[in-house]
């Protein structure tokens, strides 16, 4: 069992050890990685942790890649996730478009998936490449679809002494693509953003995926899109068409200044960009 170096700090040198501290102090310990979503939430007041679990020391920066299926480690920062070629493109996208040197060394792939809006930009490319988080506890490990490992602000189906040790795509889009806009050019909090991935063939969608990411708590897959998509084929028209059900069924939520309505029309222009990055590379 890891010993705590001082007030409460445990660094675990193997996940057994990490989920036994888990189980142990359940909500009272805080688990961090990079520590950049930790120190968010604690500047926020959203969290006052009895103790930190630093995963820094668990072999669990990688990025294993075999055909279509790719699989990360929960620890593996931006940076890293960047050097690897074989990261689909939406997700590369997606890592390219967080700014500033010392967070793309420190932010985790794990710490992102748990980042509210406007943060967690990673969940919302990783969600529309059908992405799975694995998840182990002293139950053993299980996966959890990533549209159905959200339940609201800061919830997650996560049990007790479960932590996020990888997350899995089985088998990536051939087409995928991802926009978002920040308040800033080039920093600063996400106002929205869409990824898309897709297969297709002679201009026939087999398998849609859209999720939108900004205009909730957490990232959620646009599934009226998705129908549309797959039903109508890919042409400027259905494009168009699944743009305006982005949101169907889905209670809007504003940021500061930005009403829900003008995040919604946000989100339906990136889609368009994304499609038309899409349909690019299918040569449509």
């Amino acid at each position: 069992m890891a010993v705590p170096d001082s007030g409460g700090f445990y660094r675990p040198k193997r996940l057994s050890e990490a989920v036994q501290l888990k189980r142990r102090l359940g909500e009272r310990a805080m688990v961090v990685a990079g520590g950049t979503l930790a120190v968010q939430l604690l500047n926020k007041n959203l969290v006052e942790p009895e103790a930190i679990i630093s995963l820094e020391d668990l072999p669990l920066s990688y990025v294993r890649a075999d055909g279509g299926r790719v699989e990360i480690g929960a620890t593996t920062t931006i940076a890293s996730l960047l050097r690897h070629r074989e990261v689909p493109a939406a997700l590369a996208e997606a890592a390219r478009g967080i700014h500033g040197l010392v967070l793309r060394e420190t932010a985790t792939v794990g710490g992102n998936l748990l980042a509210p809006a406007p943060s967690g930009d990673l969940a919302t490319a990783l969600m529309a490449l059908d992405a799975e988080v694995l998840l182990r506890g002293s139950r053993g490990a299980r996966a959890v679809p990533l549209p159905k490992f959200y339940r609201g602000a800061l919830r997650y189906d996560m049990r007790r002494d479960e932590l996020i040790y990888a997350v899995r795509i089985r088998r990536a889009p051939r087409h995928s693509a991802f926009q978002k806009l920040t308040i800033y050019r080039y920093s600063g909090p996400t106002l929205a953003s869409v990824a898309v991935g897709l297969e297709e063939s002679g201009g026939r969608v087999r398998k849609a995926a859209v999720a939108v990411g900004g205009l909730m708590t957490h990232p959620y897959r646009a599934s009226a899109s998705e129908r549309v998509l797959v039903r109508q084929g890919l042409s400027k028209e259905t494009v168009e068409s699944a743009a305006q059900r982005l949101t169907e069924g889905v209670e809007l939520g504003g940021q500061g200044l930005y009403s829900g309505s003008y995040l919604s029309r946000l989100a339906a222009v990136l889609f368009a960009r994304a499609m038309e990055k899409v349909m690019s590379e299918a040569g449509r």
